[in-house]
């Protein structure tokens, strides 16, 4: 049995660039200020099967200072009630502290987003 949420999730917040530099490519807009905090954004194009037994549709990581800060696995469709009850089903692991799910642009995408709570604090 899996017993840290980032052997679900994949990309542990706080990792360095350096660990996905080879499957990443940037995307505009290539850097944005947030509470503060400037982030760069890149798009993972490496080897994933599954996040949470689902496909994803797009990858998007956020660095500050070649720092992990922010992840968004975006999912075709609406399937946040799906998401939900995974997330449900983990008894005894600590999720981030920052976790949403969101429904983009008329149910075109479910987006699963944890993010850095500096990001959150720096305001």
């Amino acid at each position: 049995m899996k017993n840290n949420i980032y052997d679900y999730l994949i990309f542990k917040l706080d990792s360095e660039y350096t660990d996905y530099e080879f499957d990443l490519i940037s995307i505009p807009p290539y850097e944005f200020i947030e509470n503060g905090l400037s982030l760069e954004p890149y798009e993972y194009f490496g080897e994933i099967n599954e996040v949470l037994e689902l496909r994803t549709k797009h990858i998007l990581m956020y660095f500050n200072a070649d720092v992990l800060m922010r992840v968004e696995f975006l999912y075709p469709s609406d399937i946040l009630d799906f998401l939900r009850q995974k997330l449900e089903e983990m008894q005894d692991i600590e999720i981030p502290a920052y976790m949403m799910l969101i429904l983009r642009k008329d149910k075109k995408f479910s987006v699963l987003m944890y993010q850095n709570k500096k990001i959150i604090q720096s305001s």
